[in-house]
């Protein structure tokens, strides 16, 4: 058996030589399916020796060695499993042998080092199996004879075939219902970041479900012969075989790098396929996202196929086939529209061959009237978009405008002519970002999806209450919003600024779709400028007066500023769920506000403002508060920044908490914001400035997980030090409670309600604690910061410290980019306060691979920094700390 073994990773070893040297996929598995064979017919021959002639003779005549599964079609990958079945004849003597024959191999292939998944069955028992469960069924339908009785397996065979044959309408159900449970597990959308090469949707199982489907159809799963038959097309049989072989190069090459069965397409296993099968990088696009677009792009056809030869092979229900002719209505002479789908007539479909406004309007009749499109009418216009007209015709275009107009089902409309190869004839851009890749922590999808996406998440801003959902509402003309939604991003993957290019591809879709000139000039600005609003919301103070005037010069009306506010949150809402939380959509509809107020100058003078905000918070305070002399000083010396950003219970709080504050003494408090989990937490230390309290807070909310969003400082006359972080608070995870209506209701409630007061008494007692505390934070380990790290050291983003000293008249402003850990903004804001600078002002955001720490500095004297030498040595001690 250690000759067997050496000799089995011998000629693995050659083949492994052969596939390195670019072997054709298929006949590397197929030289691997050998050399198990070969194992197998050894072991065969071992066994009838090791019987005697007798033995031997009954073990040929009552026992047959079956391959099935990915071993029985010739497919084994390096670390595959050897899917073997002993078939054996039901009589007691064909029991006792199948037996014998079982252990004996279960023995002899473990000890060669081959994993086994082995079955001793009769042809009846595999046929009840067959039946009960479709997972086997397909297996089974692969079953290639080895060794033993042939006619044994010939019988067996022909049982198998025809039984699921018999039963084609059932058994082709219970396959797409199985391999609609595995996709499930592995990721429903074809742009998984890190797919399964083998389970996630478009991967090598959906070639199997094809191969089955048309096994159990036309008696054949092989390609090549379904095309000789014609029950494929030349352009689809090219299409799955070129997808074969890619999924099975990558498969393989996974399988003998790791040295076991590893499927998973991980980022780093994604930037060592791309240098390994000889993709490189181009201007604007990295190796590795040109290796996973053709990744996509096969898993895509092979699921369009799989879906289509699913619905196909599908039985229409009872109902249907008796009501369908009688509830069928037509629209014109061109549709019909049945009880579940919309197909096309002979005269519908002379257009659809030719035409993409008729294409355009199919799907919106789809639409309207809520029903699929036939599959027959769904591959005609499949195969004929490639041969529509390059320039969209004026009928084109107007349609194409009027179903952008329109916010009911837009997104999953979008999604269809896309699938469909239309929408890239109305906007050209399309083609290249299909399947195109953003390789960064930061984007769930390819840009195809994100921007299609984008416009989804805006008509679902319709039934939402707050701002956003009364802004989108409000917004008549809807088009020049969903389209610059549609092609904010369409400049990717080029070597120039994407933006900048968007703003072209901006203005050669508004002349292709025929827009006016002062539609083509906003939306040509709405895309250069899709990422200004929410630069300024995450990474400026923006209660800064300037800050809002030079935003309310850049947008110059409200109509700019509400579309270029709807896009942002869009845009936000989707590169993934949750990114558009309740914090980031509140501070966004603030700048929106306060801009609003700038350019309808209905604005009141901030000393307008002050009173306005004096009189709330007085007539929260009790009697004796509000003859307190301390509280009109304290307020009076609160700054512009404070009266813009707190609300007036949160003025009324620190007036109330610092009326008898003094000693260098220091108190805290906070709550949870409605969301539950963004943390708003409180500080005010009397003499605080100048001894790293903001560096020790920091500490002390980094330290219990929570990831600090936005925090603000204030030096009042007399010494005191306010500040106010919001931070994210992922274990704030209260009991969950019980319908409204319920008994437990009032109980839940009271608990979670009392959970999140423990919480935040947890909190801030750390932040307390920390003051004028010198000891290092102990931070967490995080589930999954092994994961972020490598992403991390995977990103061809390089730390970077930035300074600006113009956008703000009394502080400098530094920009840290660097790869997120814990702690980061703790050293980072220890760092400054060991270098003498003050933090008067800080937020934290989201740079593609990378955080933003946003500081707004000055030295202990409150100025500006000015010195070149200074600076450079302040960039030098952040960077020093982002290395270590």
């Amino acid at each position: 058996m250690a000759a067997a073994r050496v000799r089995l990773q011998e000629k693995r070893e050659q083949i492994r030589v052969l596939h390195d040297r670019g072997l054709d996929p298929t006949l590397v598995c197929a030289k691997l399916t050998t050399v198990v064979d070969e194992v197998v017919s050894e072991a065969w021959r071992e066994l009838l020796d090791d019987a005697g002639p007798q033995e031997a003779e009954q073990i040929r005549t009552h026992c047959a060695l079956v391959a099935h599964g990915g071993y029985g079609r010739r497919r084994m990958a390096p670390s595959s499993d050897v899917d073997l079945m002993v078939l054996c004849t039901p009589d007691p003597v064909g029991r006792r042998l199948g037996e014998r024959v079982a252990g004996w191999f279960t023995r002899r292939l473990f000890d060669v080092g081959l994993d086994l998944g082995q079955s001793l069955r009769t042809t009846d028992e595999a046929l009840q199996l067959s039946r009960q469960d479709p997972v086997v069924a397909t297996s089974l339908i692969e079953s290639r004879h080895l060794v033993g009785d042939l006619p044994l397996f010939e019988s067996y065979l022909t049982a198998i075939t025809q039984t699921l044959r018999k039963r084609d309408a059932v058994a082709c159900a219970d396959f797409v219902a199985a391999r609609r449970a595995e996709r499930k597990k592995y990721g429903e959308s074809v742009y998984v970041l890190e797919p399964n090469i083998k389970r996630s949707r478009g991967g090598l199982r959906d070639l199997h479900l094809l191969r089955w489907l048309w096994f159990i159809k036309t008696g054949t799963g092989d390609l090549d012969r379904l095309r000789s038959m014609d029950a494929l097309s030349k352009f689809d049989h090219r299409r799955l075989c070129s997808a074969r072989d890619f999924l099975l190069r990558t498969r393989n090459e996974l399988h003998f790098h790791a040295g076991d069965a590893q499927d998973l397409l991980t980022r780093a296993e994604q930037l060592r396929l791309a240098e390994k099968m000889g993709y490189r990088d181009t201007p604007g696009l990295r190796a590795v996202e040109s290796f996973m677009r053709d990744y996509f792009r096969h898993a895509s056809n092979v699921w369009f196929l799989a879906s289509r030869i699913s619905e196909l092979t599908a039985p229409k229900p009872a109902v249907e086939r008796v009501l369908g002719p009688v509830m069928s209505r037509a629209i014109e002479d061109d549709y019909v529209v049945g009880m579940r789908e919309i197909s096309a007539t002979a005269s519908g479909r002379e257009k659809l061959r030719t035409r993409t406004d008729e294409a355009i309007r199919l799907v919106d009749l789809a639409r309207q009237n809520d029903r699929r499109i036939a599959q027959d009418t769904w591959y005609l216009v499949y195969r004929s978009a490639p041969n529509y007209d390059r320039e969209p015709s004026e009928a084109a275009s107007r349609r194409f405008l009027r179903v952008l107009s329109n916010p009911s089902r837009l997104g999953p409309l979008l999604f269809r002519l896309h699938e469909l190869g239309v929408l890239e004839r109305m906007i050209p851009e399309f083609t290249h970002a299909r399947c195109l890749l953003q390789f960064n922590q930061y984007h769930k999808f390819t840009v195809d999806e994100h921007s299609i996406r984008a416009v989804n998440e805006a008509t679902e801003f319709a039934d939402r209450e707050d701002r956003l959902g009364r802004t989108y509402r409000r917004t008549r003309d809807k088009r020049l919003l969903h389209l610059a939604l549609l092609i904010h991003d369409l400049g990717k993957g080029r070597d120039r600024d994407h933006s900048e290019l968007g703003e072209e591809i901006a203005r050669e879709t508004a002349r292709r779709l025929r827009l006016s000139e002062e539609d083509g000039e906003l939306l040509a600005l709405l895309v250069r400028q899709h990422l200004s609003m929410s630069l300024l919301a995450f990474r400026r103070d923006t209660s800064d007066p300037e800050v809002v005037d030079s935003f309310a010069k850049l947008v110059g009306n409200t109509r700019t500023l509400t579309l270029l506010y709807l896009v942002t949150c869009a845009d936000l809402s989707a590169v993934g769920p949750g990114v558009l939380n309740d914090w980031k959509a509140g501070v966004l509809a603030d700048l929106y506000s306060r801009t609003f107020e700038r350019l309808t100058d209905t604005r009141r003078r901030e000393e307008d403002r002050r009173e306005s905000v004096h009189k709330a918070v007085w007539a929260l305070l009790t009697p004796d508060e509000q003859r307190s002399l301390d509280c009109e000083k304290k307020f009076n010396a609160l700054p512009d920044s404070a009266i813009t950003l707190l609300t007036p219970q949160e003025i009324a709080e620190v007036l109330r908490r610092t009326r008898t504050l003094s000693g260098g003494r220091g108190v805290t408090w906070g709550r949870y914001a409605k969301d539950g989990r963004t943390l708003v937490a409180f500080a005010a230390i009397d003499q605080g400035s100048g001894r790293g309290v903001f560096a020790g807070m920091a500490g002390a909310l980094s330290s219990k997980g929570l990831a600090i969003l936005s925090a603000e400082t204030a030096v009042l006359e007399d010494g005191l030090l306010l500040l106010r972080f919001m931070a994210d608070d992922p274990n704030a995870s209260p009991p969950m409670a019980t319908p409204p209506g319920s008994k437990k209701n009032a109980t839940a409630a009271a608990a979670a309600r009392e959970w999140s007061a423990s919480r935040v008494d947890e909190l801030c007692r750390g932040m307390a604690a920390s003051i004028d505390n010198s000891d290092t934070p102990r931070f967490p380990r995080i589930w999954g910061a092994a994961a972020v790290r490598a992403g991390a050291e995977l990103s061809n983003q390089r730390p970077e410290v930035r300074f600006d000293h113009q956008l703000s008249d009394e502080f400098t402003i530094v920009e840290v980019f660097a790869h997120d850990r814990q702690g980061l903004l703790y050293d980072l804001a220890f760092a400054l306060h060991e270098m003498g600078l003050i933090i008067r002002f800080a937020k934290i955001a989201t740079s593609v691979d990378r955080v933003v720490d946003v500081f707004y500095v000055t030295e202990r004297d409150s100025e500006k920094l000015t010195d070149p030498e200074r600076i450079d040595s302040v960039r030098a001690r952040m960077l020093e700390v982002i290395g270590s």
